[in-house]
């Protein structure tokens, strides 16, 4: 008789930050699909927050949403103390959470003004960073070997043309990442995914001709897909990545 797959995260309770964005999306219906108990967060897009528990709901998935901005320091404090409370346990932090502002992300460097990098910054870093130590308090305390996801990106390893408070924020996502597993371990695992061009978010504001130029930028000569991923937050968060930490995996396409 075939064994059946056992599911990578059963019984494991998971937080989704920017859950209602395109990759948080497929990250949490992923995650519950795999077994775990999904508590995703949203900041102003309560519409696709809807969107996303309704669908998990007709999918049998376990799915809530919660609202929640990553860049007041405060708001993240009583968040998760509210969620220690409440919750028995916390096993999965992923941040996926990040700024986006189309006219930001276009604009020349001499046009950027120092109130445009502190917002980036206040969500895309040091967002980041506090959901990360306040997640760790919890998981230090009940005793438990977490993991920790965080969202970098190719643009944080390569540079990029434009989006320069964000490359700049990534790259120091990958910093942070990186020095916070020599602090956390051996008790909670944390790296980090850097995605390239992939199908949603930012790359929609480009026209086909720019998408086709993106895509061609990559060995694979395709864009990503949110699913694709996904996967990779999956291997990181589950056990199949138990002797990984302090990593950046880079999906790309082989830029």
């Amino acid at each position: 008789m075939a064994m059946e797959n056992k599911k990578l995260l059963k019984g494991k309770t998971c937080l989704i930050t920017g859950a209602s964005g395109d990759i948080g999306r497929s990250v949490a219906l992923l995650f519950a699909t795999e077994g775990g108990r999904v508590i995703g967060t949203y900041h102003k897009n309560a519409e696709k927050a809807r969107s996303l528990e309704n669908l998990a709901r007709k999918m049998s998935l376990d799915v809530n949403i919660k609202s929640l901005d990553v860049a007041n320091e405060a708001e993240v404090i009583n968040f998760f103390n509210e969620l220690n409370e409440k919750e028995k346990r916390l096993d999965v932090l992923v941040n996926v959470a990040g700024h986006s502002d189309r006219r930001v992300w276009f604009a020349k460097p001499e046009e950027l003004t120092a109130k445009e990098w502190i917002e980036v910054f206040n969500t895309d870093l040091i967002g980041m960073f506090n959901c990360c130590k306040e997640a760790a308090k919890i998981m230090f305390r009940k005793k438990i070997k977490g993991s920790i996801v965080n969202f970098a990106s190719a643009a944080g390893v390569t540079g990029h043309v434009e989006g320069f408070p964000y490359t700049a924020a990534k790259a120091g996502v990958i910093a942070v990442t990186k020095s916070l597993a020599y602090y956390f371990g051996p008790k909670v695992r944390i790296n980090a995914v850097a995605p390239g061009n992939i199908d949603a978010g930012s790359i929609r504001w480009y026209d086909e001709r720019a998408k086709e130029l993106l895509a061609n930028e990559a060995s694979l000569r395709r864009l990503g897909s949110t699913d694709e991923v996904a996967k990779v937050v999956l291997f990181l968060a589950s056990d199949m990545s138990s002797f990984v930490t302090g990593q950046t995996i880079l999906v790309d396409g082989g830029i």
